[in-house]
């Protein structure tokens, strides 16, 4: 915006000098400054009613904001109890399983990495003599 441009409600500094000329001829020189001041005064007005709005704005934004994480956390103590509460159970009944393996058995029971699956070998895919 060029230095010699006033914007003020969209309005530029040469449009602004024609109202101010068009209240003065309309209310004559007497009435100006009581009306500058009733202008200034709506303007203050204007100001304190807009940051106001943004004020309450932010507050309920920021009051909806709380509920929401408050409401998140709550699912993720939830989802936590939940999820121990699924897996204790399941992980004992794998430790008793386990103590009632026979010894002997041991050899025969693979314990693999599940994310290291290898592919079965088919008799077929197998090596075959030479």
């Amino acid at each position: 915006m060029p230095a010699y441009q006033l914007l003020f409600f969209d309005v530029s500094g040469g449009e602004f000098m024609v109202i101010l000329i068009a209240i003065f001829f309309i209310f004559g020189p007497k009435k100006m400054p009581e009306i500058a001041r009733k202008i200034g005064r709506t303007m203050n007005e204007l100001k304190k009613a807009s940051s106001d709005i943004t004020r309450e704005f932010k507050e309920e934004t920021n009051s909806i904001k709380n509920e929401l994480l408050a409401a998140r956390e709550s699912v993720r103590r939830e989802t936590e109890t939940i999820t121990r509460d699924i897996t204790e159970p399941l992980k004992q009944a794998g430790t008793e399983i386990s103590k009632e393996i026979p010894a002997d058995m041991e050899p025969y029971l693979q314990k693999k990495d599940p994310g290291k699956d290898e592919p079965v070998q088919k008799e077929s895919d197998a090596p075959r003599p030479l």
